[in-house]
């Protein structure tokens, strides 16, 4: 077994460092984020900012529209936000933004149209669940290191060092990551009221099926709730096919993969890395066990009956005091977002039952790429550089402008006023340094100096930064996905027979190739391990 070391041990002298940039850093931001009288740009703009030592001065830069592509909800008020943005980066660096925000639900179907069209882009939300690797090979970013060295220095200074090393391909880096927390484990989140109410031991529930009592009893006491709310419709096919929960083994999935595949699996404790694949005996049997358990629970009502084909959004439902628990990731204030997010109607309260570990999957889950067709990347990345390093800045755009979309109420904390236009969409995790966000009611004074924290404790993957090239067995791929897709439902249990189903399954897989590709990876993995001792 090998010791699980935290990255503390590894980095202790480069987070040090760290955290006295950033201790600085947020002494300067008190006082530069209260807002002057004058409301001009470089009034409000943070003394800390540290744009790039090498950028000229706006005067001798050509004017030039950065456009902004992300996730997130469009809101009334935008264009009042990129007017005060457009006030600061004309002086700054003689550059204006276009804030073109995205819904989730078409998010990735409309980027991967805007880059296969080569519509102009800039600054592009990018991340490993939205096909990022896939992205880069496709040629849709630009390389950046150098462009970081020239306009990122900022960036470069703030960052936890394994971000720039997550998103890499063949060495070479096409994303900066969003400064947050770089690992979350996996958890059971619930309602407070109703586990007050029913003196619910959450500390004992580990796994699914220490959920049946509690959702046979809430299935009578509390008849209107949903227990396990699941959406096949959507993609997401619930816990059985991932195996999550119902093992204390230590298999994690190897990613990211191609087609967002859950396939293969390592020992992240184990000296010696073999990759295992879902046919292994070990791992069906866990599989099994928990699609009979699914079923079971859908049969019982417990599931809710259109769990194969719904697409509803399961925070919809939370608001709506239908759901009492769910799983999910967790991270220090995790339970304070989801009572934001929910309008404040409930407090929530987790369980954290998986060990947080980084993987490149989690490092590369929020991020921001330069698109080939920029027309001036250098002002793209001066750009993103500021979203790293003013709280004017980085505040303005997630949180709107004072007095009209939030009050200050502190010198890093704020209320946000209700339905001003601006500031429901979550933007506090898609762009730049969450680390210099305003802090929200309920979220606790010592929050990002937390995230540090369990940053630096997380275990770090054997795997982390590797990424796997599927040119040999891309045919192989794109079947083994297909068969995925075809029976993801199975995890939903609103299947008969899901053993029978699974068998199924797990033969036309191993016809389609699993065992060639478990191979390909085998010998991508041992020549990896050897670079990089």
């Amino acid at each position: 077994m090998r010791q699980r070391r935290p990255i503390a041990v590894v980095m202790a002298v480069l987070l040090a460092a760290m955290l006295v940039l950033q201790a600085c850093s947020s002494n300067n931001n008190n006082q530069a984020n209260e807002s002057p009288a004058s409301g001009s740009p470089s009034a409000n703009a943070s003394e800390s900012a540290k744009p790039s030592e090498t950028a000229p001065p706006a005067s001798q830069l050509k004017p030039y529209e950065v456009s902004i592509v992300y996730f997130g909800t469009p809101e009334a008020d935008v264009a009042l936000v990129e007017e005060k943005l457009n006030e600061f980066f004309k002086e700054k660096i003689n550059a204006t933004v276009k804030l073109q925000p995205i819904s989730a639900s078409d998010y990735q179907n409309r980027t991967e149209l805007m880059m296969n069209t080569g519509e102009k882009m800039d600054l592009v939300f990018t991340a490993s669940w939205l096909n990022y690797f896939g992205n880069v090979t496709k040629g849709a970013f630009l390389e950046l290191d150098e462009l970081l060295d020239k306009h990122g220095q900022g960036i470069k200074d703030t960052i936890h060092p394994l971000y720039l090393e997550a998103p890499r391909l063949k060495g070479k880096l096409y994303a900066v990551p969003t400064n947050k927390e770089i690992t979350q484990g996996q958890s059971f989140t619930y309602r407070k009221d109703i586990v007050d109410k029913y003196d619910i031991p959450i500390e004992t529930i580990n796994k699914w099926a220490d959920l049946e009592p509690w959702f046979e009893k809430m299935s009578k006491e509390e008849p209107g709730m949903t227990n396990l709310f699941l959406s096949g419709g959507s993609g997401n096919s619930g816990g059985g096919i991932y195996m999550m929960f119902e093992t204390n083994s230590d298999y994690r999935p190897i990613g990211p993969m191609p087609g967002k595949t859950q396939m293969f699996f390592v020992d992240y404790t184990s000296s010696d890395v073999k990759v295992k694949t879902v046919l292994d005996p070990e791992l069906v049997d866990i599989n099994k066990k928990e699609l009979e358990l699914f079923r079971r629970y859908y049969e019982k009502g417990y599931i809710n009956s259109d769990a194969a084909t719904s697409k509803t959004n399961a925070a919809d439902l939370r608001r709506q005091g239908k759901l009492w628990m769910s799983s999910g990731v967790w991270k220090p204030g995790s339970d304070i977002e989801v009572k934001i997010a929910d309008n404040n109607l409930y407090d929530y309260v987790s369980h954290v039952v998986t060990e947080p570990i980084v993987t490149t999957d989690l490092a590369t889950g929020s991020m921001m790429s330069i698109s080939r067709t920029s027309e001036d990347p250098e002002r793209a990345m001066m750009v993103l550089n500021y979203l790293h390093t003013d709280p004017y800045v980085i505040n303005l755009i997630v949180h709107g402008i004072e007095g009209k979309h939030y009050k200050k109420v502190g010198d890093n904390r704020i209320e946000p006023i209700a339905d001003s236009g601006y500031g429901a969409s979550a933007l506090f995790w898609v762009i730049g340094s969450q680390m210099l966000n305003y802090l929200k009611p309920g979220q606790p004074d010592d929050l990002y100096e937390s995230w540090k924290k369990f940053n630096d404790e997380a275990v770090r993957f054997p795997l982390m930064g590797f990424v796997f090239d599927d040119t040999n067995v891309k045919n192989e791929v794109a079947q083994l996905t297909g068969i995925i897709a075809e029976y993801k439902t199975i995890a939903t249990g609103a299947l008969p027979n899901p053993s029978k189903l699974l068998d199924e399954r797990n033969a036309k897989l191993k016809s389609a190739g699993i065992e060639k590709v478990q191979a390909e990876l085998q010998t991508q993995i041992d020549a990896w391990l050897a670079d990089n001792k």
